[in-house]
Formats: structure tokens, C-alpha cells, sequence
């Protein structure tokens, strides 16, 4: 049995990947595909790709973690410099103003660089935002069938879907609810 193999352009990784699929078909089907590796190097190329897909799944994950993180805190500050003076006895303005996590933070913001803190934090809160949409992958990574080429295919085009929406809203800076306390 041979079994070919194609490798991808470096500038594909550029190129969305529904379309990569349907170019790498192209080439199958015209025949472009010549290389026949022994079964040998095909396990030894899976075993790579596996330990690579580890590393990039960990590293996606600590992105997200670290943004979730960011999010949070950058939401409750952008929270209370919005609305502090609209919601003095609120249990989350007196929640976050006690808070020994955001004590330097709430000092920066009522000092007179406060503005600049202001869009510090609000560049930041969109910015995480951002990001744990774009790391945010566990559905790519619990796709019923992992197996399936076709259900990892659909799977990663709605994460480029998803990904364009969240660069789309960019700068997302609602604040709209209250922050809610962990």
C-alpha cells in the first residue's frame, strides 16, 4: 500500500482552512503527491505531531487561563471607574474598592494619571477578550468524532468564524453588568 503525502506551503498558514483542505484534495487528485514514506517514518511523523499537538494545546490553554484571569480583573476595574459614582453602596463597588487585589489599581485610577489607568485597563479588558475567544479551542478539541477528518474540519471552521467575530467587535468594552464575585 502507498501511502502519499503532501506538505503545506509555509504561507499556508494563512490560508483559512477549508480552503487548505480543498487545495490539498486538488493536489491529491492531480496527482502531485509522489512521496511514499515507510510506515516507519509515518509513525514516527505521528508521534511528533501528537507530542507537538500537546505542547500547542497547552500552551492554548495557558493563553486562555491567563486571559480569563485578565478579563476578570480588568472587567470589575473598568466596572468601577464606570460606575463608582453611579453605584456608591452597590455590594461590587464596595466588593471591588476593599479588594486587596485591585488596592494599587483603584489608587492609580484616583490619581490624576487616572485616565491613562482607565484606558490601560479598558485596552486590556478588550485585549483579553480577544484572545480567549481566539485560544478558547475545546471544541475543536471534544468534536464527538476526533477521529473524523470531516467533523475537526467543520469544527475548526466555526473557531475561524468565531475568531473573525471577535476581531470584528474589537474593541469590546461592555461592562453593562455587574461584576459578579468568584
Amino acid at each position: 500500500m502507498v501511502v502519499s503525502s503532501i506538505c503545506a506551503p509555509k504561507s499556508s498558514d494563512k490560508i483559512p482552512a477549508g480552503k487548505q483542505t480543498k487545495e490539498i484534495k486538488h493536489a491529491i487528485s492531480a496527482n502531485k503527491a509522489t512521496v511514499s514514506p515507510s510506515s516507519t517514518s509515518i509513525q514516527d511523523e505521528v508521534i511528533a505531531l501528537r507530542a507537538k499537538n500537546k505542547v500547542l494545546e497547552e500552551a492554548l490553554k495557558a493563553v486562555e487561563e491567563s486571559a480569563t484571569e485578565k478579563l476578570k480583573a480588568n472587567f470589575e476595574l473598568v466596572w468601577f471607574a464606570r460606575n463608582r459614582c453611579r453605584y456608591p453602596n452597590h455590594e461590587a463597588s464596595k466588593r471591588i474598592e476593599k479588594s486587596e487585589e485591585h488596592r494599587e489599581a483603584i489608587s492609580k485610577l484616583r490619581g490624576t494619571d487616572g485616565d491613562f489607568h482607565h484606558g490601560f485597563n479598558s485596552g486590556l479588558l478588550a485585549a483579553a477578550r480577544m484572545f480567549k475567544e481566539h485560544a478558547d479551542v475545546k471544541h475543536i478539541l471534544n468534536t464527538e468524532e476526533a477521529g473524523c477528518v470531516q467533523s475537526v474540519m467543520k469544527a475548526a471552521e466555526k473557531h475561524s468564524e468565531k475568531v473573525d467575530a471577535s476581531r470584528r467587535s474589537f474593541p469590546n468594552l461592555d461592562v453593562d453588568e455587574f461584576p459578579k464575585e468568584n
